[in-house]
């Protein structure tokens, strides 16, 4: 099973961005960059927080989220990445935004293309993470390493 929502950016700007949320963990990844579960308790802040109607860009996303990333995004570029797998069938989706634009979205050209081009790897391509030899950017990150959202918020919420 793997079943992971989360905001991957640069990790000081998520640190200064997701300051005033209670319930959000900053989770420190490689290249400087970081990743936040979007857990129950934050999304329910997320709501609370929300203002104006997020874009429908994918259907999970929480409300709110997608107001938090354009903020984000004009210091610096954010990448929303969504797994649902289990027993090997599921899928992925992603989205990123740099300046207050969405730049790689469902809509994008080759949306569905398969490793190492996945949805996830080529949003975090456009946010600038560069993949190690052989791997593709997901791997590079470590973002197997736990494989569901409320685990990476546990492994990292007493940092």
């Amino acid at each position: 099973m793997h079943d992971v929502k989360a905001l991957i950016a640069e990790e000081q700007r998520l640190r200064y961005e997701m300051a005033t949320f209670r319930n959000a963990v900053i989770c420190p990844l490689g290249q400087g960059f970081a990743l936040v579960p979007i857990t129950d308790s934050l999304t329910a802040e997320l709501k609370l927080a929300a203002s104006g109607v997020d874009a429908d860009l994918v259907p999970e996303m929480a409300l709110g989220l997608g107001s938090l990333a354009l903020r984000i995004s004009d210091g610096a570029a954010v990448a929303y990445i969504s797994t649902e797998y289990f027993g090997g069938q599921g899928g992925q989706d992603a989205v990123a935004w740099s300046n207050g634009d969405v730049i790689f979205s469902p809509k994008s050209e080759g949306y569905g293309d398969v490793w190492p081009n996945s949805a996830i790897s080529r949003a975090l391509r456009a946010i600038g993470v560069v993949a190690d030899q052989g791997r593709d950017e997901f791997d590079t990150l470590g973002l197997g390493r736990h494989r569901e959202t409320h685990r990476w918020a546990t492994a990292f919420s007493s940092m």
